[in-house]
C-alpha cells in the first residue's frame, strides 16, 4: 500500500508530532502535510458539538488546500459541562477523504482539578493560567496533572487512534 498523504488541518507542531507518533503506533506510512485552517468555532470550544465542529471544519479546509492528499484531518480539544456542573476535557479528531467519506471520534473525557474548573467558570482562557497548577508544586501527581491538562496529549492520541482505525477498517465497523 503506498504511504497515505494527509492535509493536517494545524500548523501546530505538538498536534503534528501526536499524530506521526499515532501513525508509528498502527504502522500506518502516511506523508503529513500540516496547512494552517481556521476551526470556525471559539479558541476554546465549550461545548461537544462545537469541538466536533471545529474538527469536521479543520479536516475539510485542509483537504481542499491540499489537492494531492489523500484526506483531510482535523484535531480540536474542548471543554464541556458534565451532569454535575463539572468541566471535562476531551479532543474530537474527523478524518474526510476525497469520496467524502467522514469518520470522526471523541477521546475519553477527563474530569478537571478544581483549579481547571475555576478558570473556565469565570470564561478565561485554560492556556493562559495551566502553567500556575503545578509550578509551585513538588507533587508528583500535581506536577502529572498539569503536564497532560497542558499538553493534552493523551486525549489527541486517543482520539487519532479511535478515528484512523475505524476510518481504515472502515468495513469493520
Amino acid at each position: 500500500m503506498k504511504p497515505l498523504k494527509i492535509a493536517l488541518g494545524t500548523a501546530y507542531e505538538q498536534k503534528t508530532s501526536c499524530l506521526k507518533e499515532v501513525l508509528d503506533n498502527l504502522n500506518i506510512k502516511a506523508e503529513i502535510i500540516p496547512v494552517e485552517v481556521k476551526s470556525g468555532v471559539s479558541s476554546q470550544p465549550l461545548t461537544s458539538a462545537e469541538t466536533k465542529k471545529g474538527s469536521i471544519k479543520r479536516a475539510k479546509d485542509a483537504l481542499k488546500k491540499v489537492d494531492m492528499a489523500d484526506l483531510g484531518l482535523g484535531i480540536e480539544i474542548g471543554y464541556e459541562q458534565n451532569s454535575q456542573g463539572k468541566y471535562e476535557i476531551f479532543c474530537w479528531v474527523t478524518i474526510i477523504d476525497k469520496k467524502g467519506n467522514q469518520i470522526s471520534a471523541q477521546s475519553y473525557r477527563f474530569l478537571l482539578p478544581k483549579f481547571h474548573q475555576e478558570i473556565l467558570k469565570k470564561n478565561q482562557y485554560l492556556g493562559d493560567h495551566v502553567r500556575d497548577y503545578y509550578k509551585n508544586s513538588d507533587d508528583k501527581i500535581i506536577q502529572y496533572l498539569g503536564e497532560i491538562i497542558r499538553n493534552r496529549k493523551p486525549f489527541i492520541t486517543n482520539a487519532l487512534h479511535n478515528a484512523l482505525i475505524h476510518y481504515l477498517s472502515k468495513e469493520e465497523f
